[in-house]
Order: C-alpha cells, then structure tokens, then sequence
C-alpha cells in the first residue's frame, strides 16, 4: 500500500499497533465494506463507458445524502483509539480520541475529528447533561462547523481559502457549557495560509497563521429546538495586481428552528465527535428500528455569509458579496411507513463561497446575472416485518444554479454569445450553447432494500432522470471550430449493491 508523504510512518505504526495490542473497551473499529454493480446510465451509447463495477458518474441524485458529506458507496473504515478516565479532581473528568479514516480510494490516513476533551459536572451526576467542557481538536476541526444539516453548513477547514501547497488543516478549541435545556460555546480555529511579503528589497512568500472565532448557543425544550451560531474567518491576502495585501475574510451566521416528537432534532452525524459509542457512524446507514408508534420531525434552518472579494468592475476595489442558504425538513414515522420532505435553495455565491467565487477571489460582474439552485424531494417507504424488505419510492426537481453572461472567458477562449453556465456544485459546471437556457431536472427513483443479516444489507436502485442541461464541447477533425451538442436529456440509472457494516 502507497502512504502520502509525511504520513506513511504513522499509517503504518498504527496498523501494526492494532495489529498486535490487545482490544480494550475503550478502542473501536467502524467497517463499511461496499459492492457495487452500477450503471450511470442504461441508455447510453457503450463508449461513454457508464457500466461497471464500483461508482459513476451520475449514480448518485441530487437529493440524496444530504445530510452527511458521504455518498453512501465508498469502501471506508474508521479506526478510533479512545481513553476515559476521571481527573485527579472531584467532578472533573478527561477523555481522548485518536479518530483516522481510511477510504479504498484514498492512499493514506485522514484525521477525522481527533480530540482532547477536560469536563467538570458541577452538580456531581444529581443534573444528567449538565457539564463544562473543554475540547481541543490537535490535527483538524472541521467537524466543528456552522450550520446544522451538513450540504447546508459551511464553516469547515476549507473555509480558510486554501492556496495551492498549504496543509489544508485546521486545529482547533471549543469551550462550551451544556445544560438539560440548552448549550452555549466559543471557539477557535488556527492555521497557516501561503501569503505574499515584500520588504522593498525582495519579495517571497511564506505561511502566516490565520485565524477563525466561532460561537453558538442554542434550546431544545420539550420538543422545541432554537439555534443560532456565528463565525469570523480570515482568509489570508488577496493575490494578482492592484490588491496584494489586502485580506480576505468570510463571516456568516446560521439558525435553526424546529419541532420533533420521538425523533430528536441532531446534527448531521458528520459533525459528531467520535466517543466510546462503535455504532455512531453506523447508524446512518444501519436498519431503521420501529416501535409500532407516531413520531416526527419539523425543522427549517439558514445561512447568511459575507466575504470580501476583488470587484472586477473596478480594479484594486473590492466588493461584499452575500450567500445564502435555506431549507424546510420534514419527516414522519407510522408504524412502519415513512415520510419525509426536503425543500433546499442555495444561493450561487454560497455553493462557491469555498473557492471562493465563479473566478477565484473575484465577485461577480456587472454584466453577469446569477440564479440560486432550489430543489424539492419527497419520498416514502415502507417496512415488511417478516421478509425484512423495505421499498421506497423518492420524487425530485431542481433549479439548477446558473451564472449567465455575454461573451464566457473560458481559460483564454471566448465562447460569443450569450451563455448559461450551469453549476451543480464547485467542480461540476455544464456551459451551455449560446443563448440556450437552464432548464428542470426532473427524477424519480425506486429502491428495495434487503436486510439479509445484522452487518450485510442488499440494495437495488432504479432512477429515472430528465436533465436538459448535459452538454457536450468538441472540435473538428483538425482540433478547430469548437461546437457543443447536447446530450440525450433521458437518464435511466441502475445500482446494485451489498453492503457489510461491522
């Protein structure tokens, strides 16, 4: 097995550790181990290549997992080394985790939310969840988020606007009290970022830390949860003519509100941290239990950030651009049947805040003209007790986000005319021909889950896509005359599956 340079010592020593120490209580591992017959598309020609063994393009909907950063078919196992123990103090406790990830398709071990945590109940036990804690996160700490559902939140490590070379790692603190009712915190987050020096001389360039304050409070009283949470990050300098040093920052608050009955209100389980509990990652994917009885859940949450970029229509200027986002959940159990309803809109400044920006570091002009992506899901299933079968049915549309403008620069080449770019999301964009518009995405899909044994489920999907925005750019037979066609808008997906969870 290959390890990332600066990792492979520690990839390979904690292997043999656990290769050869005895188990403990406190230490655990988290297994998903994924097959995956699949195919993109059913109706496409055999040279687009989108059958085969293990994920494609396209296999995933848009309304699917949205509530954890994982599409459900990788092969990946958490190890996680944990310790326990009271202070030497009455009423004051310390706990740690080493939490690494590994994944098939990645060559080395991530950190995945490691932390350091001291607590002090202050009633001795007498009030359950009443306690101080304070936890330092030494590696990375971008579980220690904003926003609650997880394709919602920002506020992560790559909030920082990373430049090409740095670390991409955050460590971090939170100090927060929690009481029966309610919680508050403050935090923080550190790392260094590749910035431009000159001292008239010479010019060079070097890391410099950059810093991010976080704080939050928030109720969940018989039923009814109230959240707000804010956070100030620094981005490093601006880089390119006419703004070198200048900073860049990003700033936003996020809210939520809600009302459950039986099912509580959480995060998603990617912002969790990792304690003394093997089936906290699981349990997303692991078998629904029922209890026979009613239970539900209604919450709706938003975000509205601020950063500074470079104003293209005036040059060393800089201009505040405002992202938004926003979503209203529902879900409900009966017996065996579920309900559930998504509706998510997110503005094309807050899918792109990360880069940030449609050009990196620059607002948008003038002369463009931006949409925001708006969807809406509702799906069902149903559990039969006795075969252990559970079908479902989900129905989706969406608007996608769209950056419009006359004459697109694309890496030097100028496509004339009027253009719609259409943008899934930060690394997926479809230009389409000139004066052509966005159009629904419209899909439905079926699914039939079998759980066979208590670690190993079988999973079949079947998904019907209409998407009039897949475009594809070629030239002529000497590399000239760049054209575009579209592609067939009908998309007929099919995905097999069998997936061990231990």
């Amino acid at each position: 097995m290959r390890w990332a340079r600066g990792g492979g010592m520690l990839g390979a020593a904690c292997l043999a550790w656990l290769a050869l120490a005895p188990a403990r209580a406190g230490d655990f591992m988290d297994v998903r181990l994924t097959w995956l017959l699949g195919d993109g598309n059913l109706l496409a020609s055999p040279e687009e290549g989108s059958a085969g063994l293990g994920p494609s393009d396209g296999a995933r909907s848009f309304f699917d997992n949205y509530d954890t950063k994982y599409t459900g078919f990788e092969t990946l196992g958490h190890l996680v080394l944990y310790k326990s123990v009271p202070a030497f103090f009455e009423g004051f406790g310390a706990e740690a985790a080493l939490f690494l990830g590994i994944q098939t398709s990645e060559p080395y071990l991530r950190d995945e939310g490691s932390y350091i945590r001291m607590t002090w109940d202050w009633t001795h036990g007498l009030e359950p969840g009443t306690n101080l804690e304070l936890t330092f996160f030494p590696v990375d700490a971008d579980r220690f988020r904003l926003g609650y559902s997880y394709k919602v939140s920002w506020g992560g490590t790559q909030a920082f606007a990373f430049r090409e070379g740095d670390t991409q790692l955050a460590p971090g603190l939170r100090l927060q009290v929690n009481l029966p009712w309610g919680h508050a915190f403050v935090g923080l987050k550190a790392t260094r970022l590749t910035e431009d020096f000159s001292d008239g001389i010479r010019h060079w360039t070097a890391p410099e830390v950059n810093y991010a304050g976080l704080a939050g409070l928030g109720m969940d009283h018989e039923g009814f949860v109230a959240e707000v949470r804010g956070g100030y990050f620094e981005g490093g300098e601006f880089e390119g003519p006419g703004a070198e040093g200048e900073a860049h920052h990003l700033a936003g608050l996020s809210y939520q509100l809600g009302y459950h009955q039986g099912v509580p209100i959480g995060t998603s389980i990617d912002f969790e941290l990792y304690r003394n509990d093997p089936y906290l990652e699981e349990r997303f994917f692991a078998p629904e239990e029922y209890d026979g009885g009613l239970s539900f859940v209604v919450k709706h949450e938003g975000s509205v950030i601020f950063q500074n970029l470079g104003d293209p229509g005036h040059f060393g200027q800089q201009v505040e651009q405002i992202g938004w986002a926003f979503d209203l959940n529902a879900a409900l159990k009966l017996g065996f049947l579920r309900v559930h309803l998504d509706v998510v809109a997110r503005s094309l400044e807050f899918l792109l805040h990360e880069e940030p920006g449609f050009t990196p570091f620059q607002g948008i002009p003038d002369q463009a003209s931006v949409s925001p992506e708006v969807w809406a899901a509702v799906g069902l299933d149903y559990f039969f007790e006795g075969p252990r079968l559970t079908p479902g049915l989900t129905l989706g549309v969406k608007k996608p986000a769209t950056y419009a403008i006359a004459d697109l620069d694309v890496g030097g080449v100028t496509l004339r005319g009027h253009r719609v770019v259409v943008i899934y999301g930060p690394d997926e964009r479809e230009i389409l021909p000139a004066d052509q518009d966005e159009g629904l995405v419209w899909t439905v899909k079926t699914s039939l889950r079998w759980d066979y044994a208590e670690i190993l489920a079988l999973v079949a999907e079947l998904y019907y896509s209409r998407d009039p925005n897949r475009v594809r750019y070629l030239t002529d037979f000497n590399g000239l005359n760049l054209y575009s066609t579209f592609l067939d808008e009908d998309v007929l997906g099919l995905n097999l599956m069998a997936q061990a969870r231990f």
